[in-house]
């Protein structure tokens, strides 16, 4: 089984797309740490903050702790940091977040290589 770390803007790609069938379909674990869920808290819409941890809980996200940085650490880097420590990939439309040990992908990456 892949345990993939969705970064919040792939968690609204699965919203828009409608992909929580095929992820659950291809075997795939995916996990979140805090950082992903503040992102999620501070969306204004109230409709599609819980349309984004209603799809959470449907595809059984598990919640890894936080990777241990330094506490002005900015939400990608806990992010990158724990997605090396604990998962296979990283899916994130975000150019930014990288990290030595992880492979990163965008989000249609994601699609077109892991769900059938």
């Amino acid at each position: 089984m892949t345990r993939v770390m969705l970064d919040s803007n792939a968690i609204d790609a699965v919203l828009k797309y409608g992909d929580v069938d095929r992820i659950r379909a291809a075997g795939i674990a995916v996990a979140i740490t805090t950082a992903q869920e503040d992102e999620i808290h501070q969306i204004a819409g109230a409709a599609k903050r819980q349309a984004l941890f209603d799809l959470l809980y449907v595809l059984q996200a598990r919640r890894i702790a936080p990777a241990d940085l330094p506490w002005d650490a900015g939400a990608d880097a806990v992010i990158a940091a724990t997605a090396a420590q604990t998962c296979d990939l990283l899916v994130s439309d975000d150019k930014s977040i990288a990290h030595e040990n992880l492979r990163v992908l965008t989000y249609s990456e994601f699609r077109k290589e892991y769900l059938p």
